[in-house]
């Protein structure tokens, strides 16, 4: 289930702020000698490092490896039998750096994850001023080795199963803002599916579109499953019984509050009321009929 405006907007989970506030410095090791790597190295000042090969200005590779490293997202792929991720920084194009991580497992090279992000600013409704935002322009997580399954079914987008550990990389992204002084951090779902999974701690900027994802997340709860959902809406086959007529996912900005500033923002009583009255007055349902079929290995028809 979503969690509600307020919870949403409560203090980061005390474990993870443990982390952070206990990361020491470090002993890296480089390809050809040793070098020792503080944490304020790792989140140093982006006004000092513009034009270099460090991710958004500030993260080295082997930083990241060791911020991974500690946040447990290695532990998590290494239970899920990803193994020793090779962990790569792209910052070719200035404007939009990228991480991936690859495993090489049986003579093949297989992608697990994926992250392009820069840092821009962006007006909301009804502000005055703008916000200062790390923009997620792509992100994916899989599991390249593993099958769909009635469990894990396909969704649509997917090509793999999803590595069930967005809740580390939304933390990750959380004290990376902070750490970069900037209001938060923004994502755009392309899916119904997936506002619903970036819906546990991220907020849609528009309150209308906030109200209809309570909406639909309480129809998800109550009568159908998730991948039923978002294939009806891929589909065509979601109605919106207010407006008699089908319902159709349109990607929208998200995001991840970390200022002060922008917390406010969807504290607003005007933003909760609009959230409240949106989704009380939002109804939708599946077309009478459609249940989406698939293969014998789950993988969608």
């Amino acid at each position: 289930m979503i969690p509600g405006i307020n919870n949403l907007l409560k203090p980061r989970p005390r474990r993870y702020r443990n982390i952070v506030k206990h990361l020491s410095p470090y002993v890296l090791s480089a390809e050809d000698n040793e070098t020792i790597i503080s944490y304020e190295d790792i989140f140093h000042d982006l006004s000092t490092h513009k034009g270099t090969d460090r991710f958004l200005g500030m993260f080295t590779q082997k930083g990241i490896e060791f911020v991974l490293d500690k946040f447990g997202v290695f532990h998590q792929m290494d239970r899920a039998g990803l193994s020793n991720p090779d962990c790569s920084v792209n910052t070719d194009d200035p404007f939009l750096h990228r991480i991936s991580l690859t495993h090489s497992i049986d003579g093949q090279t297989h992608l697990s994850g994926e992250l392009s992000m820069r840092r821009t600013s962006m007006d909301f409704p009804n502000i005055p001023e703008s916000y200062t935002l790390l923009l997620v322009e792509w992100f994916m997580l899989q599991h390249p080795l593993k099958s769909f399954s009635k469990k894990r079914p396909q969704l649509p987008g997917q090509q793999h199963p999803g590595l069930g550990i967005s809740e580390l990389i939304f933390e990750l992204f959380y004290w990376t803002a902070r750490k970069m002084k900037v209001d938060g951090v923004v994502l755009v779902p392309n899916y119904l599916h997936t506002g619903i999974f970036y819906g546990r701690q991220f907020l849609f900027i528009d309150p209308i579109r906030q109200g209809e994802l309570y909406g639909i997340d309480w129809v998800k709860n109550h009568r159908k499953s998730i991948d039923q959902l978002s294939w009806a809406c891929a589909e065509g086959q979601l109605i919106n019984l207010k407006q008699n007529d089908r319902y159709q996912w349109i990607p929208a900005p998200m995001a991840l509050p970390v200022s002060r500033k922008l917390k406010d923002y969807f504290h607003d009583k005007d933003y909760v009321h609009t959230v409240r009255r949106v989704k009380s007055e939002f109804r939708i349902k599946v077309n009478p009929g459609y249940s989406k079929k698939y293969l014998e290995n789950w993988s969608a028809q």
